[in-house]
C-alpha cells in the first residue's frame, strides 16, 4: 500500500467522529421541508450570494467535451488569461485582473475546486477537465470568505453532472491531423432513492508540433489518459455523502520550448527531452440539512508527480539539459456550515486546514559539465476561518458583510550538492486578516447593481533554485480591491449583459524571474515589487436574436502598473511599467446556430493584446497581440451527431508563453482539423 494511501485511510478515519455527527444531525432533521441536496458547494444551493451572478463567468461543457480545458476557460473569460508552457500544468502561468501565480514557487493568485476539492497549487492543476459539465470563473478576493482555499483574484469552481432522473451515457471519438486520436465516455446512473453514480474517462494521443530536424522525429508528441468517478450515497432525505476521485496520466515527449526569433516548428538539437507527468486527487464529503440550515464536511488529498522529465534548451552549439523531479501532496479538511437560503438574512462560515509538502530535486547540465545539483522540500501549513452574513432589505437592496482570518506556516529546506556543497534551512509564516463589504441593489427584476470592497492574500514562500540564503525567502501579497459592476437583461431575457470595473492596490506584487542575477547559483527566483496598482473592466453579453441563433462576447481591459520598483540586480527604475504575464486587453466573440433540422453550426474568434513576459518592458521578451478563429459544423440526428471542426483556423504563428531567461519560447498550436462523432445512450 503507497504512502498516499495510508495518509489518505488514516485522514478519512480520523474524520469518522464528525460524519457521524453530521449523519446524526440529518437524521434528526429528517421533517425538513427542504429539497435533497443535489449539487455542491452546499452552501450555494437555492439563491447564490450577488458576487456570483454579478462577478462570476460561466463556461458549459458536455462531459465529454474534448476541448474543456484550462486554455478553453481562458479564451472565453474576459481578463483571464493562461500562459501555457506546453508541460501540462507545470510552468503555466494563470492571470486574472493583473494577479499572477508565480509558477513554480509561489502560491496561486487563481485557485481551482472540483466540486467541493481543492486542487492545490497552480501547477498542480489537470489541463483537462475530466468529467466537467460546468466550470465557473468567480473573480475577485471577495470570494475568499466563501471558500476555503481561495487566491486573491478568484476561484475557478469545477463542477460534475447532477444525478438525472433517468441513465444517461455518451461516447465520443475524435480523429485530426498530427495523427491525433481521442475518445471518451460517460455515464450516469438513475437518481434513486439511496444512491447515484457517474463515470468519466478519456485517453488521446497526437504527434508533436515541433519536429527535430537532427534527430528526424518530433519532440512534443502526446498521449494521456484521464479519469473521473463520482458516487453519492443518500442514507436518509436530509443525509448525503459523495466520494470523488479524478486522475490523469501524461506520457508526453519534450516540454515544446523553441529559440525565440527562430522557426517556430522545427529545431536541430542532438538531444529530445520527456514529460511523465501523474496527478491523483480524491475527497469524501458529508452534508446535513437541518432545521436551521447546512452543514458539511470535505475530507480530500492531492497527489502530484513530475517526473522523469527533461527539456533541452539550444544556445549555439551547445546544448542545456534540466532535468526534474517535483512532487507535492496536499491533505486537506474543510468544514462549512451555513443557513437556509429562505428568509432575509442569511449567513455562512466555514474552517479550512491544509498540510502540504512539495519535495523538488532540479539538475542542470551542459552536456557532461553539470552546472546544477539541487534538491529541496517546502512543508507548508495553511489555517483560515471564514464566513458572511447577508441582509436583504425591502426586497431590493442586498447588504453583505464578510472577513477572513488565516495563517500559512512553511518550512524550507535546501541542499546543493553543485556548483557548491552546501544546505540551509528557513522557516516563513504569513497571517492576514481581510474583511469585505457588499452592497447589490435590484430596482427591477431584470436590473442589477453591485458594489464592493475586499481584501485579498497571498503568502509568502521561498524561491528554491537559488543557492543565495539571502535571496530565497520573499513576502506576501496583499490586495485591497476596490470593484462594482451592473447587469441587465432585456428584450425577453434575449438580451442580458454585464458591466464591471475594478481597481486593485497591491503591496508586495510577486514577480518571478528567470536568470535574474546572470549567476548560475541565482536563476529563478521571486522578487517584489513593493507597490502595484491593477485596474480595468470587464464586459460580457449574450444575445439570442432568434431561437436557433445565440451570440456570446466579451472584453476585458487591464492594465497593472509597478510602483517603487527598481530592479534589485541592475538597480533599475522600473515605476511605471507593466508587469508580465498580463495582456493589455482580450476579446471572445461566439455564435451558435442549430437548426430545427439537426444542422448546426458554431463559429468564435479569441484575440489577446500585447503581453510582456518581463518587468522591463522588453519587446525581445514580448508578445504582440494575436488573434484565433475556430469553427465546427455538422449534423445531429437522434442519437447520433457528427461535427467537422478546426481551430487556429487562419494559422496564426504566436508563443502562449516565454522564458525570457532562456530566451526561448512556447508556440501555440497550428492549425488543427478533424472529425468527431458523439453518440448518446
Amino acid at each position: 500500500m503507497t504512502d498516499v494511501t495510508l495518509q489518505t485511510t488514516r485522514m478519512l478515519c480520523n474524520n469518522l467522529t464528525a460524519l457521524a455527527l453530521i449523519a446524526t444531525l440529518g437524521l434528526s432533521s429528517a421533517t425538513a421541508t427542504e429539497p435533497v441536496l443535489v449539487s455542491s458547494p452546499i452552501f450555494i444551493e437555492g439563491k447564490r450570494p450577488n458576487s456570483y451572478s454579478i462577478a462570476t463567468t460561466t463556461i458549459e461543457f458536455s462531459p465529454n467535451q474534448l476541448e474543456a480545458s484550462s486554455a478553453g476557460l481562458s479564451e472565453s473569460a474576459p481578463n483571464f488569461f493562461a500562459a501555457s508552457s506546453g508541460a501540462r500544468s507545470f510552468n503555466d502561468t494563470f492571470a486574472l485582473r493583473g494577479l499572477t501565480n508565480t509558477p513554480i514557487f509561489g502560491d496561486p493568485a487563481v485557485t481551482f475546486y472540483l466540486d467541493d476539492i481543492p486542487l492545490g497549487g497552480g501547477f498542480t492543476t489537470p489541463d483537462v477537465f475530466c468529467g466537467i459539465t460546468l466550470a465557473e470563473l468567480h473573480r475577485g478576493p471577495g470570494h475568499n470568505t466563501i471558500f476555503g482555499q481561495a487566491g486573491p483574484a478568484g476561484v475557478v469552481q469545477l463542477t460534475t453532472p447532477n444525478p438525472e432522473t433517468k441513465a444517461f451515457g455518451e461516447i465520443n471519438a475524435r480523429a485530426g491531423n498530427f495523427s491525433a486520436r481521442n475518445a471518451s465516455i460517460s455515464a450516469g446512473s438513475v437518481s434513486g432513492q439511496k444512491a447515484d453514480v457517474f463515470i468519466s474517462a478519456q485517453h488521446g494521443t497526437r504527434n508533436g508540433y515541433i519536429y527535430n530536424q537532427l534527430l528526424g522525429l518530433d519532440i512534443d508528441h502526446r498521449q494521456s489518459s484521464a479519469a473521473l468517478a463520482r458516487l453519492n450515497f443518500y442514507p436518509t432525505e436530509t443525509f448525503k455523502l459523495t466520494l470523488i476521485a479524478q486522475s490523469l496520466r501524461a506520457r508526453d515527449g519534450e516540454q515544446p520550448l523553441v529559440p525565440l526569433n527562430g522557426p517556430l516548428y522545427t529545431i536541430d538539437r542532438n538531444n529530445s527531452g520527456e514529460t511523465n507527468l501523474d496527478t491523483r486527487n480524491a475527497g469524501l464529503t458529508a452534508a446535513a440539512i437541518t432545521s436551521w440550515g447546512r452543514v458539511s464536511l470535505t475530507s480530500s488529498v492531492n497527489d502530484w508527480k513530475l517526473g522523469p522529465y527533461r527539456s533541452v534548451l539550444a544556445f549555439g552549439p551547445a546544448e542545456l539539459l534540466n532535468d526534474v523531479q517535483l512532487a507535492q501532496r496536499n491533505y486537506n479538511q474543510e468544514l462549512k456550515l451555513a443557513s437556509s437560503d429562505r428568509g432575509d438574512f442569511r449567513w455562512h462560515s466555514g474552517l479550512f486546514y491544509s498540510d502540504r509538502s512539495t519535495t523538488g530535486t532540479f539538475t542542470r547540465a551542459f552536456g557532461p559539465f553539470v552546472l546544477e545539483d539541487s534538491s529541496y522540500t517546502i512543508d507548508t501549513t495553511h489555517l483560515a476561518a471564514f464566513g458572511e452574513t447577508s441582509l436583504t432589505v425591502q426586497s431590493a437592496v442586498t447588504l453583505t458583510a464578510g472577513l477572513r482570518v488565516e495563517e500559512v506556516k512553511k518550512s524550507f529546506g535546501r541542499n546543493e550538492r553543485t556548483p557548491s556543497n552546501q544546505a540551509y534551512t528557513l522557516q516563513h509564516r504569513s497571517s492576514a486578516l481581510t474583511p469585505k463589504l457588499e452592497a447589490g441593489y435590484e430596482p427591477t427584476q431584470n436590473l442589477r447593481f453591485f458594489g464592493s470592497v475586499g481584501a485579498g492574500f497571498k503568502p509568502g514562500g521561498f524561491s528554491a533554485f537559488t543557492g543565495n540564503r539571502s535571496l530565497a525567502a520573499f513576502g506576501p501579497e496583499r490586495t485591497l480591491a476596490l470593484e462594482g459592476g451592473v447587469s441587465h437583461s432585456a428584450f425577453h431575457d434575449t438580451l442580458t449583459w454585464t458591466a464591471r470595473a475594478f481597481v486593485y492596490n497591491i503591496r508586495g506584487y510577486q514577480i518571478e524571474r528567470s536568470f535574474a542575477t546572470g549567476a548560475a547559483t541565482d536563476d529563478y527566483l521571486v522578487v517584489s515589487a513593493p507597490r502595484a496598482r491593477s485596474t480595468g473592466f470587464e464586459l460580457e453579453a449574450t444575445w439570442r436574436p432568434a431561437k436557433a441563433l445565440s451570440i456570446t462576447a466579451g472584453y476585458g481591459r487591464t492594465q497593472v502598473i509597478l510602483r517603487d520598483f527598481t530592479d534589485p540586480f541592475t538597480g533599475q527604475s522600473l515605476d511605471g511599467n507593466r508587469a508580465p504575464y498580463v495582456p493589455s486587453y482580450d476579446f471572445s466573440l461566439r455564435c451558435d446556430y442549430k437548426h430545427a433540422s439537426g444542422w448546426f453550426i458554431t463559429a468564435k474568434l479569441s484575440t489577446n493584446g500585447k503581453t510582456y513576459y518581463t518587468e522591463s518592458e522588453n519587446d525581445a521578451f514580448a508578445q504582440r497581440n494575436y488573434s484565433l478563429l475556430g469553427a465546427r459544423a455538422g449534423f445531429a440526428a437522434g442519437h447520433w451527431r457528427f461535427s467537422l471542426f478546426a481551430e487556429n483556423i487562419l494559422n496564426r504563428d504566436y508563443y502562449s508563453s516565454i522564458s525570457a531567461g532562456t530566451n526561448h519560447g512556447t508556440p501555440g498550436a497550428p492549425r488543427t482539423q478533424g472529425l468527431e462523432v458523439q453518440y448518446a445512450f
